[in-house]
């Protein structure tokens, strides 16, 4: 395997057996392909056609308009969330349709452009959940939501799922393959603006996660089997905050070229811990659709700044090229 090549994921659906995952449906206008709160999981990118975006729960508030190459879907189809939003088409088109089930078995039997392909939708969601921060920011500057029930119950729901780590810190093999971090009390994992792309899952203790050019605002803590460095890894841009550890803790750090060596020595435990990955990135970002939308819409509509972030946002998730 070349050296990066699979974070190379530009061109992803030329990968071979990718495509042929996808059933071509025609769509008629008024069709509705994805209904808020339903639990569906199937993933669909616009061939042709427009569709528009609702927020039925708000009134039926449209939230955004897509067009060709546009993905929608990917939160389900990767962590089971029900659905955020509804589509609908507002012309007659055509979807490309992905299916989770047999995707899952080529996943297993075709491990490198399988994980290209979930390495591809990991790196989309990370541009918008770094959107999302961004939104955040200038919406509340730096005021602490924690405190906010909904907010509680969206922490404890994503915690109650996620109690079993990605990875079984005593597999032989990762013993041999990763690196563990035996740490102390304000140890730095990693700094705001570090180029470093590594992973790290929680064994035990506590890392505080901070936002050191707002006077070290506290953005999470973190505990046994939570994973952080996630952006970093998926997309190889700096770091956005400074990881800390509180009191000891046990780490273990993974890195890109751990994950090209498991592929090639266990795939089966590569693709379970980037199926698992994918999975808490579809819960993070939708806490944090949850969390704009416990802002004020006229906030976001007296802030132009605001608006064209949150178009971009949703317009993160677009196929470059579908032909």
């Amino acid at each position: 395997m070349k050296k990066n090549s699979l974070f190379n994921t530009d061109d992803i659906l030329s990968e071979s057996g990718v495509m042929e995952l996808f059933k071509s449906v025609e769509v008629q206008e008024s069709d509705v392909l994805v209904k808020q709160g339903s639990s569906g999981t199937d993933l669909f990118i616009v061939e042709s056609g427009k569709f528009v975006v609702t927020d039925d729960k708000g009134g039926g508030r449209i939230l955004d308009s897509l067009g060709e190459g546009d993905v929608f879907g990917e939160m389900a189809f990767l962590g089971g969330e029900e659905r955020s939003a509804s589509v609908t088409a507002n012309t007659t088109g055509k979807v490309l349709k992905l299916s989770r089930k047999p995707f899952v078995s080529f996943l297993r039997k075709n491990a490198i452009p399988g994980t290209k392909f979930l390495l591809f939708l990991e790196r989309l969601m990370v541009e918008r959940l770094r959107k999302a921060d961004s939104l955040r920011v200038l919406i509340s500057g730096d005021n602490d939501l924690s405190g906010r029930r909904e907010l509680r119950r969206l922490r404890a729901d994503i915690r109650a799922r996620n109690k079993r780590p990605l990875l079984s810190a005593d597999d032989p093999i990762l013993a041999e393959m990763c690196h563990w971090i035996y740490a102390r009390d304000d140890q730095i994992l990693f700094r705001q603006e570090d180029r470093s792309t590594d992973l790290f899952i929680i064994r035990k203790g506590k890392v505080l996660v901070v936002d050191e050019s707002s006077e070290g605002f506290v953005l999470g803590s973190y505990g046994a089997n939570d994973v952080i460095g996630e952006r970093s890894f998926l997309d190889g841009k700096p770091r956005a905050s400074t990881a800390k550890v509180k009191g000891s803790a046990e780490i273990l750090m993974f890195s890109r070229g751990t994950l090209k060596e498991l592929l090639e020595k266990n795939s089966a435990m590569a693709i379970s811990l980037n199926l698992g990955l994918g999975s808490l990135l579809a819960r993070r970002l939708s806490m944090a659709n949850k969390t704009l939308r416990l802002l004020t819409y006229e906030e976001l509509r007296e802030k132009a700044e605001v608006s064209r972030l949150l178009s971009e946002m949703r317009k993160s998730l677009r196929i470059k090229a579908l032909h």
